[in-house]
């Protein structure tokens, strides 16, 4: 069977049976709602044409397996879905543990032990597919002998209009784990907020993420007294595939669960996500949120509503969902907003804090060798002066005679430009010809608060070095002048 693939998807593909051909493991980084499973089987059916050998896909969740099953059935591909907890493989040869494709699904797991026991059982080639391999489960992931093939974010399938814009929603009521277990008042507060909003939002389904089972089913409870049909789902609910369809259906309109559809749960009508659990993991956030992001026929965006959690509990905003930066963290935000956008600020202010930090250390590490050459670092030096270096213009780093000919001035600097260090150099002659302090002067006497030391001459800044008996007792000697022989030519 041939299908029709999105560019995204075909691309993913593509990467994936180039890697596989080189005798790599690759690693398809697809957001939730991007159709891993329709890349997946595309890999396993090519893979298949040219290998004829089986192939397994590998996952965690009965959703998970019932969904590939029927997907590998559709391709044609010959081989079974197996569950990463299986201890027997009756009926699997030695040839075919030792030849065949695996591909693991929400491979962010695939550093857990039990997928480590069954990679030790099947030793051939495989396939690592994520929606979320976040921050450090990226690193794990390749250190589990993945590579990225492929990597797509999920701002850009927005972009692309793949997935739904999301919209967020804070409610106005203070959670934290404590108050919702046990006191009913603030889960009737919930009630009450859900039925406003999605009235006000003209929401049909939504699914509501919750930390146990006991507020699952109270809610579920509380939605029905006020005329919303709802429903508890768990692991260990008796009709849950009933549930589901009914779900499905349109017969129920806020699905109440715990555990259970934070992966592997297809629901393209869910135009609403309840995020009503705490979680340290952006990981699972990202999931939850990505619940609601698939797209419909006349389905315009996801709206996400999110509690205002206090006691330090939560630690994420919707907008954590679609940062980019490893350090973003999106700021709380009260009433409704576009988490895209808010993510975007959040990126921004990540990547500002990171290079202010860099350039904080890069100042540390400079002072630290002007120091060691009996230098002035320059950001220093231009304090001292007053000096406002001008922009950068052409990126052309100082030359080596440039950099030399500053040291003769006592400055240390390393990160110029050409044209900032002609500038520098053009000011500090100039103050050379009218024999004005050094910058080792002017420095001292700042620090012992002589305010017009920079208009001083040498001789002027010499003198009020030797008499001031705090610099004396300092051991400072009056600081040489530049000598006149030196010549620089730019």
């Amino acid at each position: 069977m041939s299908v029709q693939l999105r560019d995204y998807q075909e691309a993913a593909v593509s990467a994936a049976i180039s890697f596989l051909g080189k005798q790599l493991d690759p690693l398809v980084i697809a957001p939730t709602g991007a159709g891993k499973t329709v890349i997946a089987c595309e890999i396993m059916r090519r893979w298949q044409m040219d290998n004829k050998r089986k192939c397994f896909f590998v996952a965690h969740r009965r959703e998970l397996l019932d969904q590939a099953e029927k997907a590998m059935k559709r391709f044609g591909i010959e081989g079974q879905a197996l569950s990463v907890f299986a201890t027997s493989f009756d009926g699997i040869s030695d040839n075919d543990k030792k030849d065949s494709l695996v591909v693991f699904d929400e491979a962010h797991h695939a550093v857990a032990s039990s997928w480590t026991n069954f990679a030790k059982t099947f030793t051939g080639p495989k396939v690592a597919v994520t929606a979320t391999p976040d921050r450090m489960d990226r690193i794990k992931l390749e250190s589990a002998g993945f590579d990225t093939a492929y990597e797509i974010e999920i701002k850009t399938l927005i972009e692309r209009g793949h997935l739904v814009k999301p919209l967020a929603q804070k409610m106005n009521v203070e959670m934290s784990m404590i108050r919702m277990k046990g006191y009913d008042d603030t889960l009737e507060a919930v009630a009450d907020a859900i039925v406003l909003e999605m009235e006000r939002w003209q929401r049909k389904k939504a699914i509501a993420f919750l930390p146990d089972v006991e507020c699952s089913e109270r809610l579920a409870l509380l939605l029905r007294k006020r005329s919303i049909v709802a429903s508890h789902i768990d692991a260990t609910t008796a009709n849950r595939d009933a549930l589901v369809e009914q779900y499905r259906l349109h017969d129920t309109q806020v699905l109440c669960n715990v555990n259970l559809f934070t992966e592997g749960f297809d629901a393209p009508e869910t135009d609403c996500v309840i995020l009503l659990r705490p979680t340290q993991s952006r990981a699972m956030w990202c999931q939850m949120i990505g619940r609601g992001l698939r797209t419909a026929p006349g389905k315009t965006d996801c709206l996400i509503l999110d509690p205002m959690w206090i006691s330090g509990e939560h630690s994420f905003q919707p907008a954590d969902a679609f940062t980019l930066h490893p350090m973003a963290k999106s700021i709380q935000h009260s009433g409704s907003y576009d988490p895209v956008i808010l993510a975007e600020s959040s990126d921004r202010d990540a990547e500002q804090a990171m290079l202010a930090r860099i350039a904080k250390e890069e100042r540390k590490t400079a002072a630290k060798e002007a120091r060691e050459k009996g230098l002035i670092d320059l950001s220093v030096a231009l304090t001292c002066y007053g000096y406002i270096l001008p922009p950068e213009g052409e990126k052309v780093p100082l030359s080596d005679r440039q950099r030399e000919y500053l040291t003769t001035f006592g400055i240390y600097a390393n990160n110029l430009s050409a044209g900032q260090a002609q500038w520098l150099i053009d000011r500090l002659n100039a103050r050379r010809r009218m024999g004005l302090a050094t910058v080792k002067q002017v420095r001292k006497l700042r620090q012992f608060g002589v305010r017009n030391a920079m208009v001083l001459t040498v001789e002027e800044a010499s003198r009020a070095i030797a008499s001031d008996w705090r610099m004396q007792s300092k051991g400072v000697s009056p600081a040489r002048t530049i000598p006149k022989t030196f010549r620089y030519e730019s």
